[in-house]
């Protein structure tokens, strides 16, 4: 009888125990997270134009020289002959803008006594050194090539190398504007790297 009340109220107080227990808590639910959206298809990069490479202009110093050295001049004067005499000489240069507006073209046709010579030059300014440059070629294979600090007091004034058939030596060219209506040239040669100047010819010109 003992048993059946000891087990009856172990039973009982098992019940009681159950009854008081909490409720048993349920697992949180982890949330899944929605899978991803599929990444739109990948475009193939557009091509890039190559960037813009702007050209540079002809300086305005050209075109302005040439509206004053510009035409047709016809020219008279004298010049040295091989023994050092004087002869006459005349000369007719042609001067126009050429290569783009780059370049002043001068066709200077020359004739001393019996001799007669042709030389094409060509002009332009370089304005990162203020510089004028001048290269020209002419007969005899004459190769001339030299530079000038540009108009100073009304004259221009190039300072040049020339190789020829019968030589090398250096020429400076100088052309008085101060009327530029009747401009004078003169025409000097040294023989010892600029140290001595010889006349070598001189002429008025006009249009």
């Amino acid at each position: 009888m003992k048993n059946i009340i000891t087990i009856a109220s172990l039973l009982a107080f098992a019940g009681v125990a159950f009854a008081e227990a909490p409720a048993a808590v349920k697992p949180t639910e982890k949330k899944v997270a929605p899978a991803p959206k599929p990444m739109p298809p990948v475009k193939a990069d557009a091509p890039v134009p190559p960037p813009t490479v702007e050209l540079p202009k002809p300086p305005a110093e050209i075109a302005t020289l040439a509206k004053t050295l510009g035409g047709k001049w016809k020219c008279s004067g004298t010049s040295k002959d091989m023994a050092g005499a004087d002869q006459k000489v005349t000369v007719v240069v042609s001067s126009k803008v050429d290569l783009d507006k780059w370049w002043i073209v001068d066709t200077v046709e020359v004739k001393m006594g019996k001799i007669k010579d042709k030389t094409v030059s060509y002009t332009t300014y370089d304005a990162k050194s203020s510089k004028w440059r001048r290269v020209a070629v002419g007969t005899g294979g004459a190769q001339t090539i030299g530079t000038s600090d540009g108009l100073k007091d009304g004259k221009l004034v190039f300072t040049m190398d020339t190789m020829s058939a019968m030589g090398s030596a250096q020429m400076r060219e100088s052309t008085d504007m101060t009327n530029p209506k009747a401009p004078t040239m003169i025409g000097e040669m040294s023989m010892d790297k600029g140290k001595t100047w010889i006349k070598g010819w001189e002429v008025a010109c006009k249009r």
